[in-house]
């Protein structure tokens, strides 16, 4: 009986472990990135990483609006902005990705499961959320060009496509605790 309670408690359990986990690192990465603790040696590391990664996803959001849609953009290299008549998207750290890269990887590393599995898992899932994030700039783009004001822009943007990161996170989670956690044990 207590092996059936168990089983039945377990998806819970996961689940706030998810949170807890989730939520923690965000937290702790706002504190970090908006707090007075940019000074820490780590700093070093993570400017140009930032850097990397917004440029990363400039070009390729801009080779995305630029051959898979027929709308009229210009581009500013030199500031990752892509201009519209109506406006403009700038990427920049926050866009990044990096915060939620790093929350996927300390959530498959601190969640149980096999490491054989982990090791293609993890990099599969940075792969999947830097495409979220291209859908997100090239989605922001778009409803820009169409003459989103101000505060459908903001909605869209805080309300749907930022959440939707956290939305595919969590399916790549559950895919994991359904598929790869238990392998081990099987």
């Amino acid at each position: 009986m207590k092996n059936k309670t168990n089983k039945n408690i377990q998806p819970l359990i996961d689940v706030a472990l998810f949170a807890i986990l989730i939520f923690s690192f965000h937290f702790f990465f706002r504190w970090w990135a908006y707090g007075d603790n940019k000074y820490w040696p780590i700093a070093d590391i993570i400017y140009p990483v930032y850097d990397f990664l917004s440029n990363l996803l400039y070009v390729n959001s801009r080779w995305v609006l630029s051959h898979l849609t027929t709308i009229d953009f210009s581009f500013n290299d030199n500031t990752h902005t892509i201009e519209l008549s109506k406006g403009y998207v700038s990427v920049n750290h926050g866009c990044s990705g990096l915060k939620q890269f790093l929350q996927w990887i300390v959530l498959m590393t601190l969640f149980p499961g096999p490491w054989k599995q982990k090791l293609w898992f993890i990099p599969l899932g940075i792969i999947i959320i830097h495409l979220v994030n291209i859908f997100r700039i090239t989605t922001l783009s778009v409803i820009l060009n169409f003459g989103a004001t101000q505060t459908t822009w903001d909605f869209t943007h805080d309300w749907i496509l930022r959440p939707f990161f956290y939305v595919v996170m969590f399916g790549m989670w559950v895919v994991w605790v359904e598929k790869f956690k238990s392998v081990a044990n099987r």
